[in-house]
């Protein structure tokens, strides 16, 4: 049997169009509030990286539910309210000109997910190490868990071997040279 191009065409055609309606959404849902849920859950993420930066520790009581649970502990703080705020200090303290670029940001009704790049010079101490005056520039990948506008969980992954390499404070990584 012999197929003609126009019927492939027109059988791929009535695919995608049986395809187009079965994915229709269902009463139910409601795609603008589901976006502006979205879109203020990437604006509130905005702020609290801001207030990172900037070192404000207030952007917690205002965005962080009392409730909340950080899974990307740095050694001698709590993963609550108190260390998130702990660590706001000690970073900015460490690194006053801390810059947090927004590479991505992606975000729904619950979640938003942040890739991003972070620099900064340490000029201040930092868990018992002294400053060096060096900078560093690492990419990180942050996930927020939000309920009725506020984090209540934080997940985040950053290269924290190069970061202290760059910064002086760790070895070089193997078979490469020290960077200076």
């Amino acid at each position: 049997m012999k197929v003609s191009r126009s019927g492939v065409v027109y059988a791929l055609s009535a695919v995608v169009i049986l395809l187009a309606g079965c994915q229709s959404k269902s009463s139910t849902e409601s795609t603008p509030a589901v976006n502006t849920v979205a879109q203020a859950n990437e604006a509130a993420t905005r702020r609290m990286m801001e207030g990172i930066q900037n070192g404000d520790t207030t952007v917690v009581d205002s965005l962080v539910a009392e409730s909340f649970v950080e899974h990307q502990t740095m050694p001698g703080l709590a993963p609550d309210r108190a260390g998130l705020k702990a660590f706001i200090t000690q970073w900015h303290a460490a690194f006053p000109d801390l810059q947090m670029k927004v590479n991505n940001m992606t975000a729904d009704s619950s979640y938003v997910w942040v890739y991003s790049t972070m620099s900064g010079t340490m000029k201040g101490p930092l868990m018992g190490m002294k400053p060096t005056g060096k900078s560093f520039q690492i990419d990180a990948f942050d996930l927020i868990r939000i309920e009725n506008a506020k984090c209540v969980e934080h997940w985040g992954a950053m290269n924290d071997a190069a970061m202290m390499t760059q910064l002086g404070l760790g070895a070089p990584p193997a078979g490469g040279k020290k960077r200076s």
